[in-house]
């Protein structure tokens, strides 16, 4: 039986239109689209993860016809969904060789010299793809699988970003593969970076525990290392003169590294080399700061509203090293895109500034500030881990906070030895969209706090 929810009337009309195709009206998400390989724009769609979950199905445009003047064109679909483009948008996206380079995935357009005023003149469908004529006679050709996959027309959009937001901590979750599997099969790669994007941190299990062995590890399965200030690999153990809080046996409040870079690491990585058993102490702790931020949202939505308004001054200057760094950023703690959805995180609250806030602002910030410190505290919660020799657990430093109990030695003499190093959060998710195309996931990627609004 045909369903749709658009009454008698619009399902008998959509119907004499259809009445060679048969169709299933879906209530759920718009589903990704997969087209044939013979397509002529299978590589510009390939840089494009999917939106949705769900069995792919292939798009069949029922109808395409000129509404709004030329201003826009409309496409009915056999699922009774209706999608409109505006005539500049299909211009600007035009696929031609002219307007688009598909050998490199690039537009050729200049934008400044494009018509805002344009219109169409024309549409047909043939072999399942949209012709578009516009005034001024230039001729595009579209897949209906790029036009479906990228209608921004009605509630689509809204469909899409509800199926990349992120899936908030409800219990204690770390998943594991080993580094034996890692080594043979490229799937418990994907499988890694998979548990990262939907539980913020994973782990790989008897590593061996060697040395820079991350420096191998990671560019051969992921990407390449990410450079600052302590180098590409850094050393996490006991310093007699140290040079930063996590060089000594003290506790470390939550926060996430390196917060007074423009470009905040993505995936952190900690190999544990050592830790004896004669140590008590030093286990780490993790917590999901979007889930302590919606929290916040709904407990104390004026302190929320501070923390997305008002700038902190993140902070790093230090003057005594053999390469001196001076570095600072100032930005919200919290930040949101156009649908008030949180996309971005910074917390550390051992590397801020001197603040320069607006004098009307200060004492308001400083309730939501300290208000937010006690909620990640004490918040429900919390994944606390005593790594062991040969563990790896890689985080998402976008999302996810860790702090460090103090430890010190029980009896005789102890170690504590991490390596550690980062992936840019970018490379990363484009990392974990190749590999789940190419094991045939369709399940969308997760928002992963790298302040894309989409």
């Amino acid at each position: 039986m045909l369903k749709c929810v658009q009454g008698r009337r619009r399902l008998l009309k959509l119907v004499s239109r259809c009445s060679s195709v048969g169709f299933t009206f879906q209530t759920g998400p718009a589903v990704p689209l997969i087209t044939p390989q013979t397509c002529l724009f299978d590589r510009h769609l390939d840089r494009h993860q999917p939106f949705s979950s769900g069995t792919p199905v292939s798009p069949s445009a029922n109808t395409v016809n000129i509404v709004d003047d030329g201003r826009k064109v409309e496409i009915v679909w056999n699922d009774c969904k209706t999608s409109r483009f505006h005539a500049v948008w299909l211009r600007h996206h035009c696929q031609c060789e002219e307007c688009f380079d598909a050998e490199i995935n690039q537009v050729l357009i200049e934008i400044d010299k494009l018509p805002l005023d344009i219109k169409a003149t024309n549409v047909r469908i043939t072999d399942g793809k949209v012709w578009v004529e516009w005034n001024g006679n230039h001729i595009g050709e579209f897949s209906t699988a790029f036009l479906r996959k990228h209608c921004y027309s009605g509630d689509s959009l809204t469909q899409k970003k509800a199926s990349l937001k992120t899936s908030l901590y409800t219990k204690p979750t770390l998943a594991s593969v080993t580094w034996t599997d890692c080594e043979t099969d490229e799937k418990h790669i994907y499988r890694l970076l998979k548990d990262i994007n939907d539980h913020g941190l994973a782990m790989v299990k008897a590593a061996p525990t060697t040395k820079e062995l991350l420096t191998e590890f990671v560019p051969k399965h992921m990407t390449s290392l990410w450079d600052n200030t302590y180098g590409k690999l850094y050393d996490v153990t006991y310093m007699e003169k140290a040079t930063n809080l996590a060089y000594t046996q003290k506790a470390l409040q939550f926060h996430m590294d390196l917060t007074f870079y423009e470009s905040t690491p993505g995936i952190q990585f900690l190999h544990c080399l050592k830790f004896d058993e004669s140590l008590t102490g030093g286990e780490t702790t993790f917590v999901d700061m979007f889930a302590v931020c919606e929290e916040l949202r709904q407990t104390n939505p004026a302190e929320f509203k501070t923390l997305c308004s008002v700038p902190c001054t993140f902070s790093r200057d230090h003057s005594s090293r053999d390469h001196p760094v001076h570095l600072g950023i100032q930005r919200p703690i919290i930040n949101l895109n156009r649908e008030k959805e949180i996309i971005g995180v910074f917390w550390n609250p051992s590397v801020v500034g001197v603040q320069g806030i607006p004098e009307d602002d200060v004492a308001d910030y400083y309730k939501a500030y300290q208000l937010f410190a006690r909620a990640i505290k004490n918040f429900h919660t919390k994944n606390e881990v005593r790594l062991q020799p040969g563990d790896i657990v890689a985080f998402n430093n976008r999302r996810m906070a860790h702090s460090r109990n103090s430890f010190g030695v029980g009896s005789g003499h102890g170690e504590r030895h991490f390596q550690g190093c980062y992936i840019n959060i970018c490379e990363y998710k484009s990392r974990l969209i190749h590999l789940s195309r190419k094991f045939g996931d369709d399940s969308a990627i997760k928002r992963v706090g790298n302040m894309d609004w989409t």
